[in-house]
Protein backbone atom coordinates (compact mmCIF):
# COMPACT_ATOMS: atom_id res chain seq x y z
CA UNK A 1 0.00 0.00 0.00
CA UNK A 2 1.13 3.40 -0.21
CA UNK A 3 2.20 5.67 2.36
CA UNK A 4 0.37 8.94 3.30
CA UNK A 5 3.46 11.19 1.31
CA UNK A 6 3.13 9.10 -1.49
CA UNK A 7 -0.80 9.30 -1.96
CA UNK A 8 -0.80 13.18 -1.09
CA UNK A 9 1.92 13.86 -3.88
CA UNK A 10 -0.40 11.52 -6.59
CA UNK A 11 -3.50 13.47 -5.73
CA UNK A 12 -1.49 16.91 -6.56
CA UNK A 13 -0.27 14.92 -9.81
CA UNK A 14 -3.90 14.32 -10.68
CA UNK A 15 -5.32 17.97 -9.71
CA UNK A 16 -2.10 19.48 -11.79
CA UNK A 17 -3.68 17.22 -14.70
CA UNK A 18 -6.81 17.62 -14.33
CA UNK A 19 -5.74 21.26 -14.78
CA UNK A 20 -3.63 20.96 -17.70
CA UNK A 21 -4.93 18.14 -19.78
CA UNK A 22 -8.53 17.65 -18.91
CA UNK A 23 -8.96 14.90 -21.95
CA UNK A 24 -6.14 13.12 -21.10
CA UNK A 25 -7.29 13.61 -17.05
CA UNK A 26 -10.77 11.88 -18.31
CA UNK A 27 -8.60 9.09 -20.82
CA UNK A 28 -6.90 7.71 -17.98
CA UNK A 29 -9.74 7.77 -15.20
CA UNK A 30 -11.78 5.97 -17.59
CA UNK A 31 -9.54 3.84 -19.41
CA UNK A 32 -9.91 4.96 -22.90
CA UNK A 33 -7.15 5.73 -25.19
CA UNK A 34 -7.11 9.48 -26.18
CA UNK A 35 -8.27 9.86 -29.49
CA UNK A 36 -5.38 9.61 -32.67
CA UNK A 37 -4.68 13.13 -34.18
CA UNK A 38 -2.77 11.08 -37.27
CA UNK A 39 -5.77 12.03 -39.42
CA UNK A 40 -5.82 15.38 -38.53
CA UNK A 41 -1.95 15.72 -39.23
CA UNK A 42 -2.23 14.14 -42.41
CA UNK A 43 -5.16 16.41 -43.33
CA UNK A 44 -2.86 19.38 -42.68
CA UNK A 45 0.02 18.21 -44.32
CA UNK A 46 -2.18 17.86 -47.37
CA UNK A 47 -3.52 21.56 -46.82
CA UNK A 48 0.08 22.04 -46.59
CA UNK A 49 1.13 21.05 -50.03
CA UNK A 50 -1.59 22.22 -51.95
CA UNK A 51 -1.37 25.75 -50.27
CA UNK A 52 3.13 25.31 -51.75
CA UNK A 53 1.53 23.91 -54.92
CA UNK A 54 -0.65 26.94 -55.75
CA UNK A 55 2.04 29.67 -54.30
CA UNK A 56 4.44 28.11 -56.76
CA UNK A 57 1.84 27.57 -59.78
CA UNK A 58 0.89 31.46 -59.16
CA UNK A 59 4.93 32.44 -59.23
CA UNK A 60 5.07 30.43 -62.40
CA UNK A 61 2.12 31.62 -64.35
CA UNK A 62 1.40 34.64 -64.95
CA UNK A 63 -2.24 34.66 -62.91
CA UNK A 64 -2.03 37.04 -59.76
CA UNK A 65 -5.34 35.38 -59.12
CA UNK A 66 -3.95 31.39 -58.11
CA UNK A 67 -0.72 33.48 -56.59
CA UNK A 68 -3.28 35.42 -53.97
CA UNK A 69 -5.15 31.98 -53.19
CA UNK A 70 -1.75 30.62 -53.11
CA UNK A 71 -0.82 33.69 -50.00
CA UNK A 72 -3.43 33.10 -48.74
CA UNK A 73 -3.90 29.01 -47.89
CA UNK A 74 0.00 29.00 -46.73
CA UNK A 75 -0.74 31.71 -44.25
CA UNK A 76 -4.09 29.77 -42.83
CA UNK A 77 -1.77 26.86 -42.89
CA UNK A 78 0.78 28.58 -40.54
CA UNK A 79 -1.79 30.22 -38.25
CA UNK A 80 -3.21 26.55 -38.26
CA UNK A 81 0.29 24.82 -37.22
CA UNK A 82 1.11 28.08 -35.04
CA UNK A 83 -2.20 27.41 -33.02
CA UNK A 84 -1.77 23.71 -32.82
CA UNK A 85 1.18 24.12 -31.17
CA UNK A 86 0.41 26.46 -28.08
CA UNK A 87 -2.03 24.13 -26.88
Amino acid sequence: MLSHHDRTELEKIERHLEVTDPDLATALREGKRPKSRALRSAFLIVVDVVAVTLLVLGLVLPDPGVTLCGILALTGTVWTHVARHRL
